[in-house]
């Protein structure tokens, strides 16, 4: 079932109220901005810190605002807009597929929000800001010279700049701010406007403007906003946003957290343990805490919990003045063959006391080498994810029903002779079919239908098995006659 309307969330809300359960941990997104390509999938995360204790659930929404629309530039595959997290586990992964129009129109932007948390307490970092990146070219580009994350202390003001490429011409574009825990009108001045382009201007600046309210707050967050280019003409690759830290001038800051990996990346399956270093920079005053929290990858490669490491999580103090503290994480060896690499990430979430993360630094995503053959070396005609009938067929490699067929290949076709024959064969003419179907979307339509009867019966085969047999029942009885 395919993510409601806002308006359909409103009903999903009456199930999902505050207070119904005891609150345990705290739920939130793991990353903060997601850029998809137009035609490709992604994850939104959500993490529940602190806690693994009871089933928790949130809603997931879709601001108002905002260039991309739900529907029409990307769809998020999540029934009634409820994420659930299970008792025991402490991460959700939410599959966002931004749609592929063909049309000239730049990156787009919306913001997802989280709401009404049942059975553990809502974060902080509650707003997502999601690019869907134009695929298609333009004559003319406008973007931020720069998309590093932005520091402003309280007071100043900045000048940054756009840059044009593409050919000559009057251009022009407009700036905006999303609020995240800064308050337009209190922490910043009002940044919307229109910047223009003269017929050969290939730079045009404009100013941001932190206000001081003299108040102890620690640091505070917006997203700068580029959109509605002109000409129509005119893209915005992929310098859409922009995040920008207000970091409080007042003295005594309790410090700003960031994630390290301790030791190289990848690791081996058999390494046992692997430690991370939290540090504590731009500020060490007072007592605080921050918690860390394990989430599984995505696709099918992705390191699950409980098989390939021990799910963790807690809530780290730092007294008065200290600067680094310590935590390690478990890798599983389960002795048996599988993909060459997996991957899950490993996060710092929920700071307090006004303390506050680093958004460069917030998550390392963790991969683990496999040591017990790989099953990517099994087909010596393996020409990659892109050239899958299934994979142009559905999208993306990363598509659950691709993972799927990928899963059978690995677990059923390879370990038999006429399965490799076939696997081989079909690896050496699926390319420039694949290739043929990805550009038709009539074509992938047709390819998805084809493809449905063999993921129905991959992915139900208990179901697919009762229908066979009372198929062939219902021949024989007919044959009878």
């Amino acid at each position: 079932m395919k993510f409601f309307s806002r308006s359909l969330l409103c009903l999903a809300s009456l199930f999902c109220m505050p207070g119904v359960a005891h609150a345990e941990g705290v739920i939130q997104f793991g990353d903060i901005r997601l850029a998809i390509e137009e035609g490709d999938v992604g994850y939104v995360t959500v993490v529940r810190s602190g806690s693994t204790v009871g089933a928790v659930s949130v809603l997931l929404n879709v601001g108002v605002g905002g260039t991309a629309r739900f529907g029409t530039d990307f769809d998020i595959d999540l029934p009634l807009g409820v994420v659930q997290i299970a008792d025991g586990k402490l991460s959700a992964n939410v599959k966002v597929t931004a749609l592929n129009d063909s049309e000239i129109e730049g990156t787009e932007y919306a913001t997802l929000s989280l709401s009404s948390a049942t059975g553990a307490t809502l974060g902080t970092a509650n707003n997502l800001a999601l690019d869907i990146l134009d695929t298609d070219s333009a004559p003319i580009t406008l973007s931020f010279e720069s998309s590093a994350t932005l520091r402003i202390d309280e007071g100043e003001e900045q000048q940054l700049a756009i840059t044009r490429t593409g050919i000559d011409g009057v251009a022009e574009i407009n700036t905006t701010g999303q609020p995240g825990t800064a308050t337009l009108g209190v922490d910043y001045a009002d940044v919307t406007q229109t910047v223009p382009f003269s017929a050969d201007q290939q730079n045009a600046t404009f100013s941001i403007f932190a206000l001081n309210d003299d108040e102890f707050e620690g640091t505070e967050t917006f997203t700068l906003v580029l959109y509605d280019g002109k000409p129509d003409q005119v893209a915005v690759p992929g310098g859409l946003t922009r995040l920008v830290l207000i970091e409080d001038t007042e003295p005594n800051q309790p410090g700003e957290f960031s994630l390290e990996l301790v030791g190289g990346n990848p690791v081996p399956e058999n390494v046992g343990t692997v430690t991370f270093r939290i540090k504590r920079n731009r500020g060490d005053s007072g007592a605080v805490t921050v918690d860390y929290v394990t989430a599984d990858g995505t696709g099918s490669d992705a390191a699950v919990a409980g098989d390939n490491y021990t799910p963790a999580t807690a809530t780290l103090n730092f007294a008065n003045q200290q600067t680094e503290a310590t935590f390690s994480i478990t890798i599983l060896d389960d002795n048996q063959g599988g993909p060459s690499q997996r991957e899950f990430g490993v996060y710092i979430a929920n700071p307090t006391g006004l303390s506050n993360l680093n958004p460069d630094a917030t998550k390392i995503t963790l991969k683990i080498d496999e040591d017990d053959g790989n099953d990517d070396d099994d087909c010596p005609f393996l020409c990659g994810d892109n050239c899958f009938i299934a994979t142009a067929a559905f999208g993306s490699s990363m598509d659950p029903h691709v993972a799927n067929l990928r899963n059978f290949r690995d677990q059923a076709l390879m370990r038999l002779l006429p399965g490799q024959l076939f696997v081989a064969t079909y690896y050496a003419l699926s390319p420039p079919m694949a290739d043929f179907i990805a550009a038709h979307q009539a074509l992938r339509a047709i390819a998805r239908a084809l493809l449905w009867p063999l993921v129905t019966a991959v992915e139900y085969p208990g179901t697919s098995l009762l229908l066979l047999t009372a198929a062939w029942g219902w021949r024989r009885r007919r044959s009878a006659v």
